[in-house]
């Protein structure tokens, strides 16, 4: 059965099996479907809005607690958050995890610097500093505002 509130809806079945599988989410997080008439920023008493773009490129419940200690490191705030500073963090604690190294702040501050323009928090590639990975191919951009709570 599927509930309504004033600005969201609870997951049907099949919903919160799809969502289990892609982002992890599991009856205890209870997750919302924001109504048509529903902003991102004004989630309802008690509630965090969170792009779903966020968990697309690579976010998940529980946080890391690499990424905790990262977002803290840089004051930064998750829903201000760039989809590219989210998946530098995921992508660097996946890529130092992969080599059986341990990932530090130290290690991550001296690839990335941190800045925030217009409210925007992001993450850019120090210069001088070479890449740890490149791939010659361009993402492809969705450009979806879709988002959960």
């Amino acid at each position: 059965m599927v509930s309504a509130h004033p600005l969201g809806r609870e997951l049907t079945f099949e919903e919160l099996e799809s969502f289990q599988f892609q982002f992890g989410f599991f009856p205890k997080h209870s997750v919302q479907i924001p109504l048509p008439n529903a902003l991102l920023f004004s989630p309802p008493y008690g509630k965090v809005s969170i792009p779903i773009s966020l968990f697309e490129v690579g976010l998940c419940l529980p946080t890391m607690d690499f990424f905790n200690l990262i977002i803290h490191e840089y004051g930064f705030s998750v829903t201000k958050q760039t989809l590219v500073s989210i998946n530098e963090i995921v992508g660097y604690k996946l890529l130092y995890h992969a080599l059986f190294h341990q990932s530090t702040v130290p290690a991550f501050k001296y690839f990335f610097n941190a800045s925030t323009h217009s409210g925007t928090q992001n993450l850019s590639r120090r210069r001088g500093v070479p890449t740890l990975i490149q791939d010659k191919k361009n993402p492809k951009r969705t450009g979806r505002r879709s988002f959960y709570w």
